[in-house]
C-alpha cells in the first residue's frame, strides 16, 4: 500500500513536467514562455517576406522563438525584421533578387560589394564592407582602439601599405567608426602642425 502510494504520488509530481499542458497560454503571435509571448523566427520571417514580396533563403541554424513583448508581428517591416534579427545573432544580406539570413558569425563572409562609404540609404541592420583610408593618423595603431567598440562578429583590419582600414559591420556601426577614424584623423593633423 506505501509503495502504490509512493508511486502515485510521483506520478502527480511529474505529471506537469510529462509535456505542455492543454491550457498553456497561447497569443495569437505563438506559444507564452517565462518572458511572455514569443514567435518562432522563421514564421516571422515567412511573415515579413509575405508582406514585403522578398524571397528569404535561410540557413538551416536559423531557428529559435523571438519575444514580441514591445511590438506588433503583424507591423514587422524589413528594416524591424534586420534589427529583430541582429540582436537574436543573425545577419541578412539582400543580393541577386533573394534576402540570405545566416547566423551573424558567418556575415563578413557575404558578398557584400566594397565602397568607400557607407551608403544614406543603408538601413542600420544592414551589413557593409568598406575600405576607409586616412591621411594623417597611422591605421593599424587605431586597430586596438576602434575594435573595441564593434560587435564579435564583425571585422576590423588594418592594410599598412594604403594606410586603410577594411570594416565589415553593419551600416550603423560602421558609419560610427568612419566618424571616429575621422576625428582620429583631424586630431593627428592638428598634432603634425
Amino acid at each position: 500500500m506505501k509503495i502504490t502510494a509512493i508511486c502515485a504520488a510521483a506520478l502527480l509530481l511529474a505529471a506537469p513536467s510529462m509535456g505542455p499542458a492543454a491550457d498553456e497560454p497561447v497569443t495569437a503571435s505563438g506559444p507564452r514562455s517565462e518572458t511572455g509571448p514569443t514567435i518562432e523566427i522563421v514564421v516571422l520571417i515567412a511573415r515579413v517576406g509575405k508582406r514585403t514580396g522578398k524571397q528569404f533563403v535561410l540557413d538551416p541554424r536559423v531557428r529559435g522563438p523571438v519575444p514580441t513583448t514591445g511590438f506588433d508581428v503583424n507591423r514587422v517591416d524589413y528594416a524591424r525584421l534586420l534589427a529583430i534579427l541582429r540582436v537574436n545573432q543573425f545577419a541578412a544580406y539582400e543580393g541577386s533578387g533573394v534576402v540570405n539570413v545566416l547566423p551573424d558569425a558567418n556575415a563578413r563572409q557575404f558578398a557584400l560589394p566594397v565602397s568607400t562609404q557607407v551608403d544614406p540609404q543603408a538601413l542600420d541592420d544592414e551589413m557593409v564592407t568598406l575600405v576607409v583610408q586616412a591621411k594623417h593618423v597611422c591605421v593599424p595603431m587605431t586597430v586596438p582602439v576602434l575594435r573595441p567598440l564593434m560587435p564579435q562578429a564583425a571585422h576590423l583590419a588594418a592594410f599598412q601599405q594604403s594606410n586603410a582600414l577594411i570594416i565589415s559591420d553593419r551600416a550603423g556601426n560602421a558609419r560610427k567608426m568612419v566618424a571616429v577614424l575621422e576625428q582620429l584623423d583631424k586630431q593627428a593633423a592638428e598634432l603634425g602642425r
